[in-house]
Order: C-alpha cells, then structure tokens, then sequence
C-alpha cells in the first residue's frame, strides 16, 4: 500500500538502493523468533505481510536515452505511472526505481497515493555529481570492452550491468534535475542516503510509511547483578514465568500519518443522471417564455417604457416567469443602453443571442453542483437561481 519515491542524479546507484530498500523491507517483516511464531502455521505467520513490488524506469522498450526527446520522455513515464497504479494496494508496498527528477512527476505520484488512501515517501540518493560522471565512465568503459568483445545484449542484461547514459545527456539531466524539498508536501517525508551510508534507515521508512515503531531486543549483560525487592519476591508464579524481553521484537504503534483527501485526488460524488437534463430544460423554459414575451410586446415604447430615460429610479420592465416567486427584472438604465427600439432585435437588451449566451454561462458555473446531494440546486431551486442570475447581469448592463 505505502509509495517508496526514490530520486536522485543519475548513476547514484538508484536501483542499488531499491533492491537494497526492498531486501531490508523484507527482512524486518519476519517474524520474530519465538515459540509462538514457530509454532504458527506459514500461511498464518505471513498474514498480513506486505508485498515488496520494484517499479522500473528503464527496460528494454525504454532505455536511458528515452530522455534525449520530451516526446519519448513522456511515454515512459506514462508506462511507469500505469505500472506504479496497478500495484498499488493494500497488502504492497511500490518503490519507485529511477531519477524521478521532475517535482511535478514527484506531485502525480503523490497524488495517486492519496487517492488510493495510502502514505508516501521520497527516499533522495544523495551521491556527489563527481561521483556519478565517474560511475557512468565506469560503465562507458565496460561497454566498450563488451563491444571489442563481441557481446551480445542479451549476455549484458543476464549479468545485471547498468546501461551507461551518454556524456552529453547525461551532463543535461544533472542541470535538468530537481531536488527535493521539505517545503513541498509532496516531498515529506523525505530520506537522504548519502553515498557513504551503507544502508539505509529502513526502520525510520518503516515507521513513516506504517506508523509501526521497532524496538530492538535489549539482553541484559552477565555481569550485572539485580535485586530483587521484597514486593516483586510475592509476584504469583504466573508474572515471574513472563517470557523475556530480550526474544521478542515488539512493535508499538504511533499515530500513523492521516491520508486528507483533497480536490485533486478526491473523487466527484454520485451525480443524478438527470440532474443536468433537468437544468438544461428548466433554462430553456424561462429563457422561451422571455421570448415569448418580446413576441407580445416588442418594442419598449410597446410597454410604456420611454428607452431615452436616464433617471436611474425609473421604472423598468417586469417579466413575471411561471413557478418563479422573482420576475425577471429590467432595469431603465438597462433599457437606455440598448442602441434600439426593439427588445429581440439585434443589440437589443433580450436578443435571442444574448439570452442564449447567458444561459450558457450559469449551466456552465453550475453543472457540477446539480444532483450532488444536500446542499446543491435542486429542480425546484434551479428556476429561481437563474432568474437572480439574469437580473445581476441586467443590472450590471450600462
């Protein structure tokens, strides 16, 4: 279930780390060496165990030189999220093995893991530049003797050598590279394995990723001599035949790191398959009767209404719209800026274009919050907001 980001320049020994990341995981979900858990059947020992899954970003189909063309560069990497999404569960962890140097491809997959409702981690190799130019003149050099050799690829790839990158491209994805951040959220928390550490602090992974802490057996030393005080010398026989401390290997529990969705990650609420049918009909009732209404009266002069007031307290037009407790308002100020006399007509303050296009703008802004349960519109709400909307946009005309 937990994400593993590993990240670094490269040649940083990448996936020496992985592999390394996944044989200490591995080691520290053993069981430990007690009579009960010997005596536990496999399958029962083993439950609950997670799975250690290595996600690559280099095969034969994608090699290093993926990254000479952004074209190339974005097909791996959709490969490796496709991979990365599949695997994700709740009984595996995922390490992600590769340069992982874009902090917004470092955001995507920390996204995924929020949506899956797992943790995260970026583990940093943090290997010298002068060090991988001379890592990867290492593995030019062995190449080179491969090649005078006349070996074939696919003996390479059974010894398990590293594919070298070329020099040039190689000096570009180090000035390409973006290290990671304790500032950024999707940087934490973040794990720094220098070059010269010969392990990394797997136990501190462990604990970030499951809220599991491990702490190691202490034996007492042969030399010490204990005494006994006189309370602890009436302790029934049951407490003093306790197994000792110093065979088992507990794991107490810390508070594990919540998983807060947010709106990139949550997923959209079940929407009523005819919520937006039903808000695409109840816009165009209103705005046929407005039409309707321009055919019974279609000048303003029609409705008593002089166009050329400029007195802003006069009165304006009043449409009133079937099972709409608000008409549609029409402001004098509204009426004096339309260049002609006729309410429909072109330019005129209830064209059939305009109409239209403010209809489309509030179905636009309020799609999404139709049929989403309590709190959006609903079908009787939904006449009632657009009139209100309509009357704003009349209102602002001048």
């Amino acid at each position: 279930m937990p994400l593993i980001i590993l990240t670094g320049y490269p040649c940083s020994g990448l996936t020496y780390r992985a592999d390394q990341l996944s044989t200490l995981l591995k080691d520290l979900q053993r069981p430990a060496a007690t009579p009960d858990a010997e005596a536990q059947p496999q399958s029962q020992a083993e439950k609950g165990r997670y799975k250690i899954h290595i996600v690559s970003s280099h095969d034969v189909s994608h090699p290093r030189t993926v990254y000479d063309a952004a074209r190339s560069e974005k097909e791996a990497r959709a490969v490796v999220y496709g991979r990365v999404k599949r695997l994700l569960g709740k009984d595996s962890i995922v390490i992600v093995d590769g340069m992982n140097y874009i902090k917004g491809w470092r955001y995507q997959l920390w996204c995924e893991s929020k949506a899956a409702g797992t943790t995260c981690c970026v583990v940093h190799v943090g290997t010298p530049i002068d060090q991988c130019i001379e890592n990867n003149e290492a593995r030019l050099h062995r190449a080179n003797e491969e090649d005078s050799q006349n070996i074939d690829k696919d003996t390479r790839r059974s010894k398990d050598a590293e594919e070298p990158y070329p020099p040039e491209l190689l000096q570009n994805l180090i000035f390409r590279y973006e290290e990671p951040s304790t500032s950024s959220r999707w940087d934490k928390p973040l794990f720094t394995v220098p070059w010269s550490d010969p392990t990394p602090p797997v136990e501190s992974i462990w604990t970030a990723l499951t809220g599991q802490t491990i702490s190691h057996p202490t034996t007492p030393s042969p030399n010490l001599t204990t005494t006994t005080a006189p309370s602890e010398q009436a302790l029934p026989t049951a407490v003093t035949d306790a197994p000792s401390a110093a065979t088992t290997t507990p794991r107490s529990r810390i508070s594990r790191p919540k998983i807060v969705p947010h709106q990139a990650t949550m997923q959209p609420p079940t929407t009523d398959p005819g919520a937006l049918y039903a808000l695409e009909k109840r816009t165009s009732e209103i705005i046929t009767h407005i039409r309707n209404f321009t055919q019974s009266h279609p000048t303003i002069s029609s409705l008593g209404v002089s166009s050329t007031l400029t007195d802003p307290m006069a009165p304006g037009i009043s449409i009133p719209i079937p099972d709409v407790s608000t008409p549609v308002f029409i402001p004098s100020s509204a009426l004096a800026a339309s260049p002609t006399e006729e309410l429909a007509g072109a330019g005129g303050v209830l064209a059939l274009p305009r109409l239209q296009r403010l209809r489309r703008q509030w179905v636009g802004m309020n799609r999404a919050y139709v049929g989403k349960g309590p709190g959006s519109l609903d079908g009787e709400q939904v006449g009632e907001a657009f009139v209100r909307f309509l009357n704003g946009e009349f209102e602002g005309m001048e």
